[in-house]
């Protein structure tokens, strides 16, 4: 593992953003264009009964925006402090340039601030603090923000392709955004670990540069993604609080990527943690790629507003394959209420425009 201690860094605030379209997956029982029996098998093993879906004025970048905005009007930050903005999605809105310059500039943030995206998912929230992490320990920066989020249940404006049920009823849009800030007395704690060898488990290769045309999605190996799983996220958290000299018994709750009901629970079997522990939340908002730990802290502890500290570990992992653990420590109260974001950025491009035909 790549394990690294950020001193004197600690993340002051997290704000999570969803759209406020519910789709029931329970109501898709008494549709006559379903097949119970599914339904009810999809919900028994992944543990969703609903997801969010944005609409087709919005992608993820607007809910990257509420969050961050919320942080702001919290007074946790003005934009001219912000040197560092890491925007992680798996859906860009463009090809080109990042999105996190477009962030960029609806939030007001200054010349003086390094702005890029990357392409990340299951595991993006715990690299981005931990590069976040690193490049405030670096350099004269002295608060960062991290936005992570997809919008993976809306449709591409592509009418002839189609999405799997599996893939239609699991996953929810949603978005993160973490403040980060240098602060003496804290530390910021991350292992990282990828193998691409499993790079084709869970994949889109579709509609880029190298297979211009295809599919939105493939069907993935769910059973070597749960093995995977299974064998290495437990390594890797004990591995983890091993060096940090930690236990489970330290850590107020264990954030984990929301991937299923059957993953959540084998993880924190295998670690030790019990369930009380483990906040929950993909039964209301489906798996929701890289935003869906941070979003788990939010729907747990955003509404309580106490003014006491939390002592946190997270893991995410999945797509890559990718995975890693973070722990910190934060007030409750820095983690701010769940938001329903209704804003969208109208750059100026048209849309419908003809085909290439070089």
């Amino acid at each position: 593992m790549i394990y690294a201690e950020n001193e004197g860094i600690r993340i002051s605030a997290i704000a999570a953003s969803v759209p406020e379209q519910v789709i029931d997956i329970r109501a898709k029982l008494d549709d006559p264009e379903e097949d119970p029996k599914f339904i009810k098998n999809f919900m028994k093993k992944t543990g969703i009964t609903q997801i969010r879906k944005s609409t087709m004025a919005q992608t993820a970048s607007d809910f990257s925006y509420t969050a961050a905005k919320q942080i702001e009007a919290a007074g946790k930050y003005r934009p001219e402090e912000i040197g560092v903005l890491i925007n992680i999605t798996q859906t860009p809105d463009y090809r080109t340039p990042s999105t996190a310059l477009a962030l960029h500039k609806r939030l007001g943030l200054p010349k003086d601030c390094l702005a890029f995206d990357i392409n990340l998912g299951c595991s993006g929230f715990v690299y981005g603090v931990s590069l976040a992490a690193s490049l405030l320990q670096t350099s004269n920066a002295s608060k960062a923000l991290v936005t992570v989020g997809d919008t993976l249940a809306r449709k591409r404006r592509f009418p002839n392709q189609k999405r799997s049920s599996n893939t239609a009823l699991l996953f929810g849009d949603a978005c993160s955004a973490t403040l980060l800030e240098k602060a003496p007395g804290y530390r910021v704690r991350t292992a990282l670990m990828s193998d691409g060898t499993g790079h084709k488990a869970l994949a889109s290769p579709y509609n880029g540069w190298k297979h211009p045309v295809g599919p939105g999605s493939i069907p993935g190996d769910d059973i070597a993604v749960f093995n995977f799983t299974i064998r290495e996220v437990p390594e890797l958290i004990r591995e983890f609080t091993e060096k940090a000299g930690t236990t489970m018994e330290e850590y107020d709750a264990m954030a984990l990527h929301q991937a299923n009901m059957m993953i959540i629970k084998n993880v924190a079997k295998r670690v030790g943690m019990p369930m009380e522990k483990v906040p929950v939340c993909l039964d209301r908002f489906g798996n929701t790629s890289g935003a869906s730990a941070p979003l788990s802290l939010v729907d747990r502890f955003g509404e309580c507003g106490e003014d006491k500290e939390l002592f946190l570990i997270a893991s995410g992992f999945g797509i890559g394959l990718s995975w890693g653990v973070v722990d910190f420590r934060i007030n409750e109260k820095d983690i701010l209420p769940l938001t329903i974001g209704h804003d969208t950025y109208d750059d100026g491009y048209p849309d419908d425009l003809p085909e290439d035909e070089e």
